[in-house]
């Protein structure tokens, strides 16, 4: 599918990723993970404000009462935006060769986010839930590179990913939302029949499962059964995380990585924005 993209936010980053959206602000919070940065898109102007954070900040995640958690390097962080100030609330993980990579909230506000070694040279990551009251848990090991984090509410499911080149896997868990409880982890579906790997995720209203294909210029689709469904077209090479405004549901945002050719002309780095047929 083919569909035009425009550049949206007026900065881009040097890895784009984790894109949330805010209905009571009316924008897209994001992060610049290489860039050590946590951004604010305007989603009427694509004005961006961007924060210094004090280390690599790898997801963020915007709770109901308006707390916005950001997963840095060292722990799970409360971000203050007037004051632009992180605080610690949590370290899940103690290893200094990790840090926070992708993240999301269950429906019952619990922050799912995955640890990655920072240069993959072992399967050290692991995926953490934290809960409301910042106790944590360690729930999935042995993973290279933890991503795709998504919840199906209607199918009570819970998905996740592993990018790395030799797993390309995304697998689905049953789903008990009362107690956070995944069971039952299986495979979904695998990326190597496409050109991208699994990196970011995002569960559309129809329980279409949407993942950024990065390094394949792609978003890829998958229908609640694993069945691929026609990919995305992106005028970037690494896409790597999306979002949708549930209430112009075909709006679509999409992070990512600024590329190494690129100049300062080029759409990568930037939050991209097209409206789907």
């Amino acid at each position: 599918m083919t569909v035009a993209f425009e550049i949206f936010s007026d900065r881009w980053a040097h890895l784009g990723e984790s894109p949330v959206w805010s209905e009571t602000e009316n924008c897209i919070w994001w992060v610049d993970t290489d860039g050590r940065k946590l951004l604010r898109t305007e989603a009427t102007s694509g004005r961006t404000t961007a924060w210094d954070a004090p280390e690599a900040v790898g997801c963020i995640a915007l709770r109901a009462d308006g707390t916005l958690l950001a997963g840095l390097a060292t722990g799970v962080f409360l971000f203050d935006p007037p004051a632009g100030a992180f605080t610690r609330l949590c370290s899940p993980e103690t290893r200094p060769d990790v840090r926070f990579n992708d993240g999301a909230l269950d429906p019952a506000g619990r922050f799912w986010a995955g640890t990655m070694q920072r240069d993959i040279a072992s399967p050290a990551g692991a995926i953490f839930r934290i809960d409301p009251d910042f106790s944590h848990r360690r729930v999935f090991d042995d993973l290279w590179t933890p991503n795709g984090l998504a919840f199906d509410t209607v199918r009570e499911r819970m998905y996740f990913s592993d990018s790395h080149p030799s797993v390309q896997t995304i697998w689905v868990c049953d789903y008990d939302l009362a107690t956070g409880t995944p069971s039952n982890r299986r495979v979904f579906a695998t990326t190597h029949a496409f050109s991208g790997r699994p990196d970011g995720a995002f569960l559309d209203a129809d329980g279409t499962y949407w993942i950024a294909g990065v390094g394949g210029s792609q978003l890829l689709r998958f229908a609640p059964s694993g069945q691929p469904l026609t990919p995305v077209d992106m005028p970037v090479s690494h896409p790597t995380k999306l979002v949708m405004n549930r209430a112009i549901p075909r709006t679509l945002f999409v992070t990512s990585r600024r590329t190494a050719d690129g100049n300062r002309w080029d759409a990568s780095g930037h939050l991209l924005r097209c409206r789907l047929p």
